[in-house]
């Protein structure tokens, strides 16, 4: 009877083990990021180049759009954003990310980023650390306007993972054209 009754012991405190490693091994994985992104809000597509700090470069046209080291692959420099809007979703183009959830935005953007041209049929902005052709704000200055967003996003990959992404993103709009 004591045998039946430590192997019954063994059985439940085996099973109570069992069940804190389950648990403890499906706890969800959250990874907190700041994000920079571009959002085209004129009526035109835009053609967007970047031009990475060398440090992010992996080859011409292609750089590292990521401060943490080994996460995610290459990212092409120049890419085409469509308007926003379309079937009322919004559409941001992420151009870097970092661990930092304390850096300022165009911190981020001058850390990343040497300069960045965006056009158009009918007109270029070109940003760069020192001044801003053809827009009236310049992402890389301390006064630019982003607008401030907080998105879970669940990454389908084999092990479940969960992206807090502090997100913040950096408006193209037709009123802050300028047409010289």
């Amino acid at each position: 009877m004591k045998k039946i009754l430590k192997l019954t012991m063994l059985s439940a405190v085996f099973l109570m083990l069992a069940g804190v490693f389950f648990l403890i091994a499906c706890k969800e994985d959250v990874k907190e990021e700041l994000q920079i992104s571009i959002q085209n809000r004129t009526d035109d597509v835009i053609h967007v180049t970047l031009f990475p700090n060398e440090k992010y470069l992996i080859f011409p046209g292609v750089f590292i759009p990521s401060d943490a080291g080994g996460t995610g692959g290459g990212r092409d420099t120049e890419f085409i954003l469509d308007p926003n809007d379309l079937d009322g979703i919004d559409w941001n183009e992420l151009i870097f990310r970092s661990l930092d959830l304390n850096i300022r935005p165009h911190m981020l953007a001058i850390k990343a980023f040497d300069s960045i041209f965006i056009s158009t049929a009918n007109m270029v902005i070109k940003f760069t650390h020192e001044n801003v052709a053809g827009y009236s704000e310049n992402i890389f200055s301390e006064n630019s306007i982003w607008q401030f967003v907080v998105r879970k996003l669940d990454m389908s990959t084999s092990i479940a993972r969960t992206v807090k992404a502090h997100q913040y993103i950096f408006l193209i709009s037709e009123d802050k054209i300028i047409i010289e």
